[in-house]
Protein backbone atom coordinates (compact mmCIF):
# COMPACT_ATOMS: atom_id res chain seq x y z
CA UNK A 1 0.00 0.00 0.00
CA UNK A 2 1.37 3.40 -0.93
CA UNK A 3 2.27 5.76 1.88
CA UNK A 4 1.31 9.38 1.20
CA UNK A 5 3.66 10.56 3.94
CA UNK A 6 6.90 9.33 2.33
CA UNK A 7 9.66 11.92 2.01
CA UNK A 8 10.39 13.17 -1.46
CA UNK A 9 13.99 13.80 -2.49
CA UNK A 10 15.48 16.79 -0.70
CA UNK A 11 13.10 16.75 2.25
CA UNK A 12 14.19 16.39 5.85
CA UNK A 13 15.87 18.47 8.57
CA UNK A 14 19.17 18.60 6.65
CA UNK A 15 17.67 19.20 3.21
CA UNK A 16 19.87 21.63 1.29
CA UNK A 17 23.07 20.30 2.89
CA UNK A 18 25.53 18.52 0.61
CA UNK A 19 28.10 16.23 2.24
CA UNK A 20 31.03 14.43 0.61
CA UNK A 21 31.81 11.04 2.13
CA UNK A 22 35.29 9.56 1.89
CA UNK A 23 34.80 6.59 4.15
CA UNK A 24 35.08 2.84 4.37
CA UNK A 25 33.87 -0.11 6.45
CA UNK A 26 31.47 1.15 9.16
CA UNK A 27 32.12 4.29 11.23
CA UNK A 28 32.32 6.75 8.33
CA UNK A 29 29.66 5.10 6.14
CA UNK A 30 27.25 4.95 9.10
CA UNK A 31 27.71 8.70 9.57
CA UNK A 32 26.77 9.24 5.92
CA UNK A 33 23.85 6.82 6.24
CA UNK A 34 22.29 8.84 9.08
CA UNK A 35 23.01 12.18 7.39
CA UNK A 36 21.13 10.84 4.37
CA UNK A 37 18.23 9.77 6.58
CA UNK A 38 18.11 13.37 7.83
CA UNK A 39 17.72 14.66 4.28
CA UNK A 40 21.28 15.66 3.40
CA UNK A 41 22.55 14.96 -0.10
CA UNK A 42 25.42 12.56 0.58
CA UNK A 43 27.88 11.90 -2.24
CA UNK A 44 30.08 8.88 -1.57
CA UNK A 45 33.48 9.21 -3.21
CA UNK A 46 35.31 5.98 -4.09
CA UNK A 47 37.98 4.91 -6.57
CA UNK A 48 38.11 2.07 -9.07
CA UNK A 49 41.72 1.51 -7.98
CA UNK A 50 40.83 0.80 -4.33
CA UNK A 51 37.34 -0.25 -3.25
CA UNK A 52 35.96 -1.40 0.08
CA UNK A 53 32.63 -2.90 -0.93
CA UNK A 54 33.32 -6.60 -1.29
CA UNK A 55 35.86 -8.61 -3.21
CA UNK A 56 36.16 -8.30 -6.99
CA UNK A 57 36.68 -12.03 -7.43
CA UNK A 58 35.24 -13.75 -4.36
CA UNK A 59 35.27 -17.53 -4.16
CA UNK A 60 32.09 -19.28 -5.35
CA UNK A 61 29.25 -19.08 -2.82
CA UNK A 62 31.09 -16.48 -0.75
CA UNK A 63 29.36 -15.09 2.30
CA UNK A 64 28.03 -11.56 2.46
CA UNK A 65 26.15 -11.69 -0.85
CA UNK A 66 22.46 -12.43 -1.53
CA UNK A 67 22.02 -16.21 -1.63
CA UNK A 68 25.83 -16.43 -1.19
CA UNK A 69 26.12 -15.60 -4.89
CA UNK A 70 28.58 -12.83 -5.82
CA UNK A 71 26.93 -12.41 -9.23
CA UNK A 72 28.43 -10.57 -12.17
CA UNK A 73 29.14 -7.40 -10.16
CA UNK A 74 29.94 -8.55 -6.62
CA UNK A 75 31.15 -5.07 -5.71
CA UNK A 76 27.52 -3.93 -6.01
CA UNK A 77 26.04 -6.89 -4.11
CA UNK A 78 27.83 -6.78 -0.76
CA UNK A 79 25.27 -6.87 2.03
CA UNK A 80 27.42 -4.95 4.50
CA UNK A 81 28.12 -2.17 2.03
CA UNK A 82 24.55 -1.86 0.81
CA UNK A 83 23.12 -1.77 4.34
CA UNK A 84 25.26 1.26 5.26
CA UNK A 85 25.04 3.12 1.96
CA UNK A 86 21.34 3.82 1.64
CA UNK A 87 20.17 7.23 0.46
CA UNK A 88 23.53 8.18 -1.05
CA UNK A 89 24.85 9.13 -4.46
CA UNK A 90 27.99 7.31 -5.56
CA UNK A 91 30.89 8.58 -7.66
CA UNK A 92 34.45 7.48 -8.34
CA UNK A 93 37.55 9.67 -8.36
CA UNK A 94 41.19 8.66 -8.18
CA UNK A 95 42.40 11.24 -5.66
CA UNK A 96 46.02 10.15 -6.11
CA UNK A 97 46.00 11.87 -9.53
CA UNK A 98 46.17 15.64 -9.97
CA UNK A 99 43.04 15.62 -12.13
CA UNK A 100 41.07 13.56 -9.64
CA UNK A 101 42.08 15.84 -6.78
CA UNK A 102 41.16 18.93 -8.84
CA UNK A 103 37.69 17.56 -9.58
CA UNK A 104 37.26 16.83 -5.89
CA UNK A 105 38.17 20.43 -5.09
CA UNK A 106 35.43 21.54 -7.48
CA UNK A 107 32.98 19.33 -5.59
CA UNK A 108 34.15 20.80 -2.29
CA UNK A 109 33.49 24.31 -3.60
CA UNK A 110 29.77 23.48 -3.99
CA UNK A 111 29.42 21.36 -0.84
CA UNK A 112 28.87 22.02 2.86
CA UNK A 113 30.52 19.07 4.59
CA UNK A 114 33.44 16.71 3.98
CA UNK A 115 33.83 13.76 6.33
CA UNK A 116 36.25 10.85 6.37
CA UNK A 117 37.36 7.99 8.57
CA UNK A 118 40.61 7.46 6.69
CA UNK A 119 43.72 7.05 8.79
CA UNK A 120 45.58 10.14 9.95
CA UNK A 121 47.52 11.86 7.18
CA UNK A 122 45.80 10.21 4.22
CA UNK A 123 43.90 13.34 3.17
CA UNK A 124 47.14 15.34 3.38
CA UNK A 125 48.84 12.80 1.10
CA UNK A 126 46.09 13.49 -1.42
CA UNK A 127 46.83 17.20 -1.06
CA UNK A 128 43.35 17.56 0.42
CA UNK A 129 44.02 18.22 4.10
CA UNK A 130 42.03 20.68 6.17
CA UNK A 131 44.09 23.75 5.21
CA UNK A 132 43.61 23.02 1.52
CA UNK A 133 39.90 22.28 1.91
CA UNK A 134 39.24 25.51 3.80
CA UNK A 135 41.14 27.43 1.12
CA UNK A 136 38.72 26.01 -1.44
CA UNK A 137 35.62 26.63 0.70
CA UNK A 138 36.21 28.95 3.69
CA UNK A 139 32.92 28.06 5.42
CA UNK A 140 33.34 24.31 4.90
CA UNK A 141 32.69 21.86 7.72
CA UNK A 142 35.22 19.00 7.71
CA UNK A 143 35.26 16.02 10.06
CA UNK A 144 38.30 13.73 10.17
CA UNK A 145 37.83 10.73 12.44
CA UNK A 146 40.78 8.33 12.46
CA UNK A 147 40.86 5.73 15.21
CA UNK A 148 42.67 7.86 17.77
CA UNK A 149 42.18 11.40 16.53
CA UNK A 150 44.42 13.83 14.69
CA UNK A 151 46.86 14.65 17.50
CA UNK A 152 48.78 12.68 20.11
CA UNK A 153 51.26 9.79 19.92
CA UNK A 154 48.66 7.28 18.66
CA UNK A 155 47.45 9.44 15.76
CA UNK A 156 49.38 7.43 13.15
CA UNK A 157 48.19 4.03 14.42
CA UNK A 158 46.00 2.03 12.04
CA UNK A 159 42.84 0.73 13.64
CA UNK A 160 39.66 -1.29 13.21
CA UNK A 161 36.64 -1.53 15.47
CA UNK A 162 37.89 -4.50 17.48
CA UNK A 163 41.23 -2.76 18.10
CA UNK A 164 39.45 0.33 19.40
CA UNK A 165 37.26 -1.92 21.55
CA UNK A 166 40.43 -3.29 23.15
CA UNK A 167 42.23 -0.01 23.78
CA UNK A 168 39.18 1.56 25.44
CA UNK A 169 39.02 -1.28 27.99
CA UNK A 170 35.76 -2.74 26.70
CA UNK A 171 37.30 -6.04 25.56
CA UNK A 172 38.61 -6.69 29.07
CA UNK A 173 35.06 -6.33 30.42
CA UNK A 174 33.34 -8.68 27.99
CA UNK A 175 32.88 -12.41 28.46
CA UNK A 176 32.55 -14.70 31.47
CA UNK A 177 34.80 -14.73 34.54
CA UNK A 178 36.04 -18.26 33.84
CA UNK A 179 37.10 -17.44 30.24
CA UNK A 180 40.32 -15.80 29.15
CA UNK A 181 40.36 -13.00 26.59
CA UNK A 182 41.40 -15.29 23.73
CA UNK A 183 37.82 -16.64 23.65
CA UNK A 184 36.18 -13.23 23.31
CA UNK A 185 34.15 -12.60 20.19
CA UNK A 186 35.04 -9.67 17.94
CA UNK A 187 32.95 -6.60 18.66
CA UNK A 188 32.73 -3.47 16.50
CA UNK A 189 30.47 -1.40 18.75
CA UNK A 190 32.92 1.55 18.69
CA UNK A 191 32.36 1.89 14.93
CA UNK A 192 28.65 2.56 15.33
CA UNK A 193 29.27 4.91 18.25
CA UNK A 194 31.80 6.92 16.23
CA UNK A 195 29.40 7.19 13.29
CA UNK A 196 26.54 8.45 15.46
CA UNK A 197 28.85 10.85 17.31
CA UNK A 198 30.12 12.20 13.99
CA UNK A 199 26.56 12.99 12.91
CA UNK A 200 25.98 14.87 16.17
CA UNK A 201 29.18 16.87 15.74
CA UNK A 202 28.40 17.74 12.12
CA UNK A 203 24.88 18.90 13.02
CA UNK A 204 26.33 21.14 15.75
CA UNK A 205 28.82 22.61 13.27
CA UNK A 206 26.02 23.28 10.77
CA UNK A 207 24.06 25.06 13.50
CA UNK A 208 27.13 27.08 14.42
CA UNK A 209 27.72 28.05 10.79
CA UNK A 210 24.15 29.30 10.49
CA UNK A 211 24.75 31.55 13.51
CA UNK A 212 28.27 32.73 12.72
CA UNK A 213 28.92 32.05 9.04
CA UNK A 214 32.11 30.22 9.99
CA UNK A 215 33.27 26.78 8.92
CA UNK A 216 34.71 24.19 11.27
CA UNK A 217 37.30 21.44 11.49
CA UNK A 218 36.15 18.58 13.72
CA UNK A 219 38.85 16.31 15.14
CA UNK A 220 36.98 13.20 16.29
CA UNK A 221 38.75 10.25 17.90
CA UNK A 222 36.75 7.06 17.44
CA UNK A 223 38.22 5.65 20.65
CA UNK A 224 37.41 8.73 22.70
CA UNK A 225 33.85 8.87 21.36
CA UNK A 226 33.30 5.35 22.71
CA UNK A 227 34.86 5.80 26.15
CA UNK A 228 31.89 7.75 27.63
CA UNK A 229 29.84 4.60 27.04
CA UNK A 230 32.02 3.06 29.75
CA UNK A 231 31.65 6.02 32.08
CA UNK A 232 30.42 4.10 35.12
CA UNK A 233 33.33 1.65 34.79
CA UNK A 234 35.91 4.44 34.89
CA UNK A 235 34.04 6.12 37.73
CA UNK A 236 34.01 2.86 39.66
CA UNK A 237 37.76 2.53 39.27
CA UNK A 238 38.27 6.09 40.46
CA UNK A 239 36.15 5.48 43.56
CA UNK A 240 37.21 1.92 44.37
CA UNK A 241 40.79 1.96 43.12
CA UNK A 242 40.54 -1.28 41.15
CA UNK A 243 39.41 -2.26 37.63
CA UNK A 244 36.07 -3.97 37.22
CA UNK A 245 36.20 -7.73 36.71
CA UNK A 246 34.19 -9.50 34.05
CA UNK A 247 30.68 -10.51 35.06
CA UNK A 248 29.22 -12.38 32.12
CA UNK A 249 25.45 -11.88 32.22
CA UNK A 250 25.29 -11.16 35.93
CA UNK A 251 24.76 -7.87 37.73
CA UNK A 252 25.94 -6.76 41.19
CA UNK A 253 22.54 -5.30 42.16
CA UNK A 254 20.08 -7.57 40.32
CA UNK A 255 19.27 -11.25 40.66
CA UNK A 256 18.09 -13.14 38.76
CA UNK A 257 19.85 -11.46 35.85
CA UNK A 258 20.75 -13.48 32.78
CA UNK A 259 19.74 -15.47 29.72
CA UNK A 260 17.64 -18.60 30.23
CA UNK A 261 16.94 -21.46 27.83
CA UNK A 262 13.36 -21.86 26.60
CA UNK A 263 11.44 -24.54 24.70
CA UNK A 264 12.70 -25.12 21.17
CA UNK A 265 16.07 -25.36 19.51
CA UNK A 266 18.52 -22.83 20.97
CA UNK A 267 15.75 -20.50 22.17
CA UNK A 268 16.48 -18.07 25.00
CA UNK A 269 14.93 -15.29 27.05
CA UNK A 270 16.60 -12.57 29.11
CA UNK A 271 15.29 -11.70 32.58
CA UNK A 272 16.31 -8.90 34.98
CA UNK A 273 14.84 -8.57 38.47
CA UNK A 274 15.74 -5.30 40.18
CA UNK A 275 14.03 -5.56 43.60
CA UNK A 276 12.65 -7.97 46.18
CA UNK A 277 9.13 -6.85 45.25
CA UNK A 278 9.76 -7.79 41.62
CA UNK A 279 11.14 -11.14 42.78
CA UNK A 280 7.96 -11.86 44.74
CA UNK A 281 5.87 -11.01 41.67
CA UNK A 282 8.03 -13.28 39.54
CA UNK A 283 7.60 -16.15 42.01
CA UNK A 284 3.83 -15.67 41.85
CA UNK A 285 3.98 -15.59 38.03
CA UNK A 286 5.98 -18.83 38.06
CA UNK A 287 3.34 -20.27 40.44
CA UNK A 288 6.11 -20.93 42.93
CA UNK A 289 5.26 -18.52 45.80
CA UNK A 290 7.32 -20.61 48.22
CA UNK A 291 10.51 -19.42 46.48
CA UNK A 292 9.87 -15.88 47.69
CA UNK A 293 10.23 -17.08 51.29
CA UNK A 294 13.14 -19.45 50.75
CA UNK A 295 16.06 -18.09 52.81
CA UNK A 296 18.37 -18.67 49.83
CA UNK A 297 16.29 -16.38 47.61
CA UNK A 298 14.25 -14.10 49.86
CA UNK A 299 16.53 -11.05 49.70
CA UNK A 300 18.87 -9.62 47.06
CA UNK A 301 22.05 -10.43 49.05
CA UNK A 302 20.82 -14.01 49.46
CA UNK A 303 20.03 -14.34 45.75
CA UNK A 304 23.40 -12.94 44.79
CA UNK A 305 25.09 -15.60 46.95
CA UNK A 306 22.95 -18.38 45.43
CA UNK A 307 22.92 -17.39 41.76
CA UNK A 308 23.91 -20.77 40.34
CA UNK A 309 21.08 -22.53 42.15
CA UNK A 310 18.68 -19.67 41.37
CA UNK A 311 19.48 -19.83 37.64
CA UNK A 312 18.81 -23.56 37.61
CA UNK A 313 15.39 -23.08 39.24
CA UNK A 314 14.41 -20.42 36.72
CA UNK A 315 15.74 -22.42 33.77
CA UNK A 316 13.55 -25.40 34.70
CA UNK A 317 10.55 -23.06 34.46
CA UNK A 318 11.53 -21.25 31.23
CA UNK A 319 12.37 -24.51 29.41
CA UNK A 320 8.69 -25.42 29.40
CA UNK A 321 7.59 -22.39 27.33
CA UNK A 322 8.49 -20.38 24.26
CA UNK A 323 10.72 -17.34 24.67
CA UNK A 324 7.92 -14.98 23.64
CA UNK A 325 5.49 -16.54 26.13
CA UNK A 326 7.96 -16.18 28.98
CA UNK A 327 8.83 -12.60 28.06
CA UNK A 328 5.24 -11.49 27.57
CA UNK A 329 4.07 -13.18 30.76
CA UNK A 330 6.76 -11.51 32.86
CA UNK A 331 6.25 -8.13 31.19
CA UNK A 332 2.54 -8.28 32.08
CA UNK A 333 3.65 -8.41 35.72
CA UNK A 334 6.11 -5.54 35.43
CA UNK A 335 9.29 -7.62 35.18
CA UNK A 336 11.95 -6.76 32.59
CA UNK A 337 12.25 -9.64 30.11
CA UNK A 338 12.77 -10.05 26.39
CA UNK A 339 13.23 -12.81 23.81
CA UNK A 340 16.74 -13.32 22.42
CA UNK A 341 16.50 -12.82 18.65
CA UNK A 342 19.05 -13.59 15.98
CA UNK A 343 19.91 -11.01 13.30
CA UNK A 344 18.07 -12.90 10.58
CA UNK A 345 14.60 -14.39 10.47
CA UNK A 346 13.95 -13.76 14.16
CA UNK A 347 14.27 -10.00 13.82
CA UNK A 348 12.47 -9.88 10.48
CA UNK A 349 9.53 -11.81 11.94
CA UNK A 350 9.37 -9.94 15.23
CA UNK A 351 5.82 -8.56 15.61
CA UNK A 352 6.96 -5.33 17.26
CA UNK A 353 9.46 -4.42 14.52
CA UNK A 354 6.90 -5.35 11.87
CA UNK A 355 4.20 -3.23 13.49
CA UNK A 356 6.55 -0.21 13.57
CA UNK A 357 7.57 -0.74 9.94
CA UNK A 358 11.27 -0.84 10.80
CA UNK A 359 12.25 -3.05 7.86
CA UNK A 360 11.59 -1.68 4.40
CA UNK A 361 11.47 -3.51 1.07
CA UNK A 362 14.41 -2.31 -1.03
CA UNK A 363 14.82 -3.13 -4.71
CA UNK A 364 18.51 -2.91 -5.60
CA UNK A 365 19.36 -3.27 -9.31
CA UNK A 366 22.24 -5.67 -8.61
CA UNK A 367 21.43 -7.14 -5.19
CA UNK A 368 17.71 -7.76 -5.77
CA UNK A 369 14.70 -7.23 -3.51
CA UNK A 370 15.28 -7.55 0.22
CA UNK A 371 14.06 -6.31 3.58
CA UNK A 372 16.55 -3.75 4.84
CA UNK A 373 16.87 -1.71 8.04
CA UNK A 374 15.03 1.56 7.98
CA UNK A 375 15.85 4.90 9.66
CA UNK A 376 16.38 4.74 13.41
CA UNK A 377 13.80 7.32 14.47
CA UNK A 378 10.33 8.60 13.65
CA UNK A 379 9.41 12.29 13.73
CA UNK A 380 5.78 13.16 14.31
CA UNK A 381 5.91 16.29 12.14
CA UNK A 382 8.12 14.84 9.41
CA UNK A 383 7.45 12.56 6.51
CA UNK A 384 8.60 8.94 6.57
CA UNK A 385 12.17 8.41 5.38
CA UNK A 386 12.50 5.78 2.71
CA UNK A 387 15.48 3.43 2.39
CA UNK A 388 16.70 4.15 -1.14
CA UNK A 389 19.13 1.54 -2.55
CA UNK A 390 22.86 1.94 -2.16
CA UNK A 391 24.58 3.31 -5.27
CA UNK A 392 26.45 1.09 -7.66
CA UNK A 393 30.16 1.85 -8.09
CA UNK A 394 30.37 5.16 -9.96
CA UNK A 395 26.63 5.13 -10.61
CA UNK A 396 26.24 8.90 -10.33
CA UNK A 397 29.41 10.07 -12.06
CA UNK A 398 27.46 11.79 -14.82
CA UNK A 399 24.92 13.31 -12.43
CA UNK A 400 27.43 14.68 -9.92
CA UNK A 401 30.29 15.57 -12.24
CA UNK A 402 28.28 16.47 -15.32
CA UNK A 403 25.06 18.03 -14.08
CA UNK A 404 26.42 19.43 -10.82
CA UNK A 405 29.90 20.56 -11.88
CA UNK A 406 29.09 21.14 -15.54
CA UNK A 407 31.78 18.83 -16.95
CA UNK A 408 31.12 18.07 -20.60
CA UNK A 409 30.47 14.63 -22.01
CA UNK A 410 33.89 14.63 -23.66
CA UNK A 411 35.52 15.56 -20.34
CA UNK A 412 33.79 12.66 -18.62
CA UNK A 413 34.88 10.30 -21.40
CA UNK A 414 38.47 11.48 -20.96
CA UNK A 415 38.29 10.99 -17.18
CA UNK A 416 37.07 7.45 -17.70
CA UNK A 417 39.67 6.71 -20.37
CA UNK A 418 42.44 7.81 -18.00
CA UNK A 419 40.85 5.77 -15.16
CA UNK A 420 40.21 8.80 -12.97
CA UNK A 421 36.57 7.69 -12.86
CA UNK A 422 34.77 4.49 -13.81
CA UNK A 423 32.13 1.99 -12.76
CA UNK A 424 34.14 -1.24 -12.77
CA UNK A 425 36.99 -1.79 -10.29
CA UNK A 426 40.44 -2.45 -11.67
CA UNK A 427 42.11 -5.79 -11.12
CA UNK A 428 43.37 -6.07 -7.54
CA UNK A 429 41.28 -3.13 -6.33
CA UNK A 430 39.38 -4.94 -3.56
CA UNK A 431 40.13 -4.71 0.17
CA UNK A 432 43.53 -6.27 -0.42
CA UNK A 433 44.28 -3.34 -2.69
CA UNK A 434 43.12 -0.94 -0.01
CA UNK A 435 45.44 -2.50 2.52
CA UNK A 436 48.38 -2.48 0.12
CA UNK A 437 47.71 1.18 -0.61
CA UNK A 438 47.65 1.86 3.11
CA UNK A 439 51.05 0.22 3.50
CA UNK A 440 52.35 2.56 0.81
CA UNK A 441 50.90 5.44 2.78
CA UNK A 442 48.33 6.33 0.11
CA UNK A 443 45.07 5.50 1.79
CA UNK A 444 43.56 3.61 4.69
CA UNK A 445 40.33 3.33 6.57
CA UNK A 446 40.77 4.64 10.08
CA UNK A 447 37.77 2.55 11.04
Amino acid sequence: MANDNVCAAGQGPLSGIRALELAEIWAGPFCGCVLGDLGAEVIKVEAIQRIARGSIKPPPHASGYPDSDPGERPWNRSGAFNALSRNKLGITLDLTTPRGADVFRELVSVSDVVFTNYAFGVMDKFGLGWEELRRVKPDLIALFTPGYGNTGPYRTFRSMGMVIDAITGHTALRGYPDMDLSRNSLVHHPDAVAGATAVFAICLAIHNRIRTGRGQFIDLSQAESFMPHLGEVYLEHGLMGRPRSRRGNRHPAMAPHGAYRCAGDDQWVTISVSSDEEWRRMCATMQMPQLAHNPKFETLPARLRSQDELDEVISRWTRQMSRYHVANTLQEHGIAAGPVLDCGGDAYDDPHLQDRGYFQVVDHPDAGIHLMSGPIWKMANRCEVRHEPAPGLGEHNELALGDLLGLSHSALVELEATQVIGSVPLEGADMGGVRRAAQRGLRSAGD
